[in-house]
């Protein structure tokens, strides 16, 4: 569905009778498109107005209101609420409704860096974020925080061997795996770490892409400043 489909282009659906002529899935798709899915996302936005109203507790009533008001504002707002409409967890409503909170109180970036940062996020998949999020535990494995996370997510986390003689599940699920990274560097979030060889030595090369083979890899400055805007930092960006 895209941003502007609403409850009239559901209506006018149901009322030409396009989904009643499929006898299997077409009742229960009414169903959905007609009531669960508008019911869905009015629930979703009323959770990140819940999380927000808590996490602008204690900020100034009036100078919030104010802001509030401000076209820049209502431009972010807009933005939040289409990213939870579409939001299927807990995590991802907290990290919008952080990301609009420090932007009606963080006067450190302006509306279009607060703009391009909403974009980001939208971009990603729960996965991506928790990848980006795990890197800032890098550093303090044994810190009961850290524990907590990647207990957590272990399963989503940990990631998946490709060895000689995988099947074909476990080829899918390291080729899924490498995407997430893939796009959290083409978003400039992730850079890719490379080790430097010895003299007379050519570096290692992947044989699965022909470039040059990443030993590992790190946040960027831009990865960092996300995660600071939905309240994810780690300890050494305090």
């Amino acid at each position: 569905m895209s941003e502007n489909f609403n409850k009239s282009d559901i209506s006018t659906i149901i009322a030409k009778g396009t989904l009643g002529v499929i006898p299997i899935v077409g009742p229960i798709i009414a169903e959905i498109v007609g009531a669960t899915i508008p019911n869905q996302r009015i629930d979703r936005i009323e959770s990140l107005l819940k999380k927000l109203e808590l996490k602008l507790n204690g900020f100034d009533k009036d100078k919030i209101e104010n802001k509030i008001k401000e076209p820049e504002s209502i431009d972010l707002i807009e933005d939040s609420f289409i990213q939870a409409s579409r939001a299927l967890s807990e995590e991802r409503k907290e990290y919008i409704a952080a990301l609009l909170k420090n932007s009606l109180t963080n006067d450190d970036l302006n509306h279009i860096e607060y703009k391009r940062l909403f974009s980001l996020l939208g971009e990603m998949n729960d996965i991506e974020i928790l990848i980006l999020i795990s890197h800032r535990f890098t550093l303090y494995r044994d810190d009961p925080e850290a524990q907590l996370f990647w207990e957590k997510h272990r399963e989503i986390l940990e990631e998946p061997l490709l060895f000689s003689g995988a099947s074909q599940e476990e080829v899918d699920k390291y080729t899924l795996y490498q995407t997430h990274r893939t796009h959290l560097v083409s978003l400039g979030l992730f850079k890719p770490r490379f080790k430097k060889p010895k003299n007379g030595e050519l570096p290692e090369f992947d044989d699965k892409t022909g470039m040059i083979k990443a030993s590992g890899y790190d946040s960027t400055s831009l990865g960092r400043l996300l995660l600071r805007m939905i309240d994810q930092q780690g300890k050494e960006d305090f």
